[in-house]
């Protein structure tokens, strides 16, 4: 199998179970729901899935040496996402945005794929495991393949930066003791600024946030009178929202007529916002090598700790209102 990727070029998929995976019904379902979930309603060019998503964190994993069940892992992570993707925790509030997360034993295991990792050797319930996959997931602020991912991927729409970039950051990083780490003190700053800024410029921006709301405004509303249920968000984005367009409710019909290319959200002093809450300001500090073992590049590069920290106070809770 080859997949054309937007951020890696063609990807040669030679693993007979990751290619049966990629198959699976759970899997093949990523495809219709978008990574951004709600912005791209007003932004049409954020057409990133997870499933390129997940197809990318495999990739990364692999191309860093993991062994098969964390590369399966990593593969599958995204599969419990519900429809609108993380949407969905504004609905149902986490402290780390990780409401999804609860059913990711329930897709799994209630699909082909058990048999088709048995066919192979493999426990489903050792894929299940996140704590025993160091590469795929890791606590902020270090860096883990879902993380270098979804960065590399999400920038590549608006051309953050070049392509050439990509391979840079990409040859530039090893992994020692399940870790990920640069070598080079510039690219791991470099790194970590950008990654502020995609922050700043996609996951934290005005539409972003705005767009949330006003999606998880229409399915709270949907789900009080009763014309979705939690069951609806296992479907396809298309599908949930083709059963919101139908529904004859007032406060429904007024913030879906918003959602389209025509609105644009701004920041607001708090007591003039249409939307306030909070938000998930996040900061990668690279590790880097040094002679003295691997350091973060904030203890080598002090003035990024003061800039981390502004930039987590500034973006810890937005106030966002429709722009006139």
């Amino acid at each position: 199998m080859v997949i054309n990727d937007r951020v890696y070029g063609k990807i040669k998929i030679e693993s007979p179970l990751i290619v049966e995976l990629i198959a699976s019904s759970p899997m093949q379902r990523l495809k219709h729901i978008n990574q951004s979930g709600g912005p791209v309603f007003l932004e049409p060019s954020r057409d990133i899935t997870r499933f390129e998503h997940s197809i990318g964190v495999w990739f990364i994993l692999k191309k860093y040496g993991a062994n098969l069940k964390e590369q399966v892992a990593g593969l599958l992570h995204d599969t419990p996402h519900t429809a609108f993707s993380h949407v969905i925790d504004v609905i149902f509030p986490t402290s780390d945005h990780t409401f999804h997360e609860k059913f990711t034993e329930k897709v799994i295991i209630n699909s082909e794929i058990p048999n088709i990792l048995k066919k192979y050797k493999i426990k489903a319930e050792d894929i299940l495991i996140k704590e025993n996959f160091p590469l795929l997931e890791a606590d902020l602020p270090d860096l883990s393949a879902d993380r270098i991912d979804y960065f590399l991927r999400d920038t590549r729409p608006d051309q953050i930066f070049p392509d050439s970039l990509v391979k840079e950051f990409l040859d530039g990083l090893f992994v020692k003791n399940s870790v990920f780490y640069f070598k080079n003190r510039s690219l791991a700053s470099l790194y970590a600024i950008l990654f502020l800024n995609a922050g700043r410029l996609l996951w934290l921006d005005p539409n972003s946030h705005g767009s949330f709301y006003l999606l998880a405004t229409v399915l709270k509303r949907a789900m009080e009178i009763g014309k979705i249920t939690l069951d609806d968000f296992f479907g396809t984005d298309s599908q949930v929202f083709e059963k919101l367009k139908k529904i004859d409710d007032e406060l429904v019909k007024k913030y879906m007529c918003r959602l389209n290319p025509a609105t644009k959200f701004i920041y607001a002093e708090p007591n003039e916002a249409e939307f306030s809450g909070p938000n998930k300001p996040r900061i990668v500090d690279p590790l880097v090598e040094t002679s003295s073992g691997l350091v973060r590049i904030s203890k080598i590069v002090p003035r990024l700790s003061e800039f981390f920290d502004h930039y987590k106070k500034t973006y810890k809770v937005l106030h966002v209102s429709e722009k006139k």
